[in-house]
């Protein structure tokens, strides 16, 4: 099954919706990577054990970066 990424910045209290940056990854194992490349690409990052989501900071905000299964119908 094909996976996604997206990503969700969250500034204070506010939170913006997620925003689609890739889609159709047939593999597993490349989402993965892509999603903590991306987290790692900046100074501070890191990685939630209770939201299984990679995390990093760009100025005032906290971007979540994560996979979705995308199951077809």
């Amino acid at each position: 099954m094909p996976h996604s990424i997206l990503i969700k910045e969250q500034k204070g209290d506010a939170e913006r919706p997620p925003e689609l940056i890739a889609y159709d990854i047939d593999s597993i194992a490349l989402a993965n990577r892509l999603v903590r490349s991306i987290a790692k690409a900046n100074r501070v990052h890191g990685f939630d054990p209770e939201t299984h989501q990679r995390w990093f900071k760009l100025k005032d905000s906290i971007f979540h970066v994560y996979r979705l299964k995308v199951e077809y119908k």
